[in-house]
Formats: C-alpha cells, sequence, structure tokens
C-alpha cells in the first residue's frame, strides 16, 4: 500500500512538471504585451487638429491625411520603448488593410527638436513628425507616458488609444474589425 501512494506522488510530480515547462515554454516564446488599449474620452469622437511644422519645415496637418488610416504617435528621443516601436511603425505604414491607405503622424513631446529628428533619423522613421513644443497638441490629446498613439479612421475619428508600443499587426487587426462593422 505504502509503494501504491509513493507511485501516485511520483506521478502527480511529474504532471506537475511537466504542465510547469509548458507553462514557461509558452509565456517564454510569446511576445511581450507592450501595446495595450487604453481608455480615453476621444474614442467615437473626431480628432483633435493638428498643425505644427514638420521636422523638414513645413506645415503639416492632420486634416491632409485624411482618406487613410492613420496612427498619430507622440514620442520622444529618451523614450527607449518608442525605439523598439519604430520598426512596426515603419511596417504599418506599407500594410493597406483592406486594400486602405496608411499613414503615420509623429508627434515629438517632451524632446527638443534637435533631439527628436536625429532620433528618427537613426531609427530610419520615413513618416512626418511634427513638434509639440508648447504641449498643446499632447494636452489635446491626453497624452500622459509615452509612447502614446491613437488610431484615427479615414473620416477623421479617433478609433483606438494606445498605450505602449504599437505593433503594426494588431493595429491592422482592428482596423479590419472596423473595417467589417462598418459594411
Amino acid at each position: 500500500m505504502r509503494s501504491q501512494r509513493f507511485k501516485v506522488a511520483r506521478w502527480s510530480a511529474a504532471g506537475v512538471a511537466v504542465a510547469s515547462l509548458a507553462l514557461v515554454a509558452v509565456l517564454a516564446t510569446r511576445p511581450p504585451a507592450t501595446m495595450v488599449m487604453a481608455d480615453s474620452p476621444l474614442v467615437g469622437k473626431t480628432a483633435p487638429p493638428i498643425v505644427a511644422k514638420s521636422f523638414s519645415g513645413s506645415v503639416i496637418s492632420l486634416d491632409s491625411m485624411r482618406g487613410r488610416w492613420v496612427i498619430v504617435n507622440f514620442f520622444a528621443s529618451w523614450c527607449t520603448v518608442c525605439a523598439q516601436e519604430d520598426p512596426q511603425l515603419e511596417q504599418f505604414l506599407y500594410a493597406r488593410p483592406g486594400g486602405a491607405r496608411t499613414g503615420v503622424l509623429g508627434v515629438l513631446y517632451g524632446d527638443s527638436e534637435g533631439n527628436g529628428r536625429a532620433f528618427q533619423a537613426a531609427e530610419g522613421a520615413t513618416w512626418p513628425s511634427v513638434v509639440d513644443g508648447s504641449g498643446l497638441i499632447a494636452e489635446a490629446y491626453g497624452v500622459g507616458s509615452l509612447p502614446r498613439s491613437y488610431l484615427v479612421d479615414p473620416s477623421g475619428r479617433v478609433v483606438a488609444s494606445i498605450e505602449g508600443a504599437v505593433t503594426s499587426s494588431e493595429v491592422v487587426t482592428w482596423i479590419e474589425q472596423e473595417q467589417a462593422r462598418g459594411l
């Protein structure tokens, strides 16, 4: 009888060990969950206007990007997570969810124009960015920590507020879901 309990205990321990290893393997191979949908009173409303000087010196406006899905991305050169998301933003620029055009509008917040320009050059960013020197754009959007992004639909309505690093595949999925709802 004692050997029977010993066998049951040994098999139970082996089962727990296998389950633990499986859990560790799943967690270790899963990408980090850095992108989080954030509450924002802007969702469902027209995006606050953005009209500002770009790094190239020209004036850029969010309204000029109407007709495409746009990520308005607040960033700074000192933000390490911002650097991690730049390749994803670049990938989103060339995504065509449901055949729709996409765009990115960077908003430099809490940083100098020189640092922002150098940061984007080092990261290979090809989208336009504006300088929010006064912080008024960030205030209108309710930005706290960086990075913070807002997904704006082709009509200019904010459909999502995103805290943390953006992933192109997740944003494309949200766009496809929004497009399906609109049918």
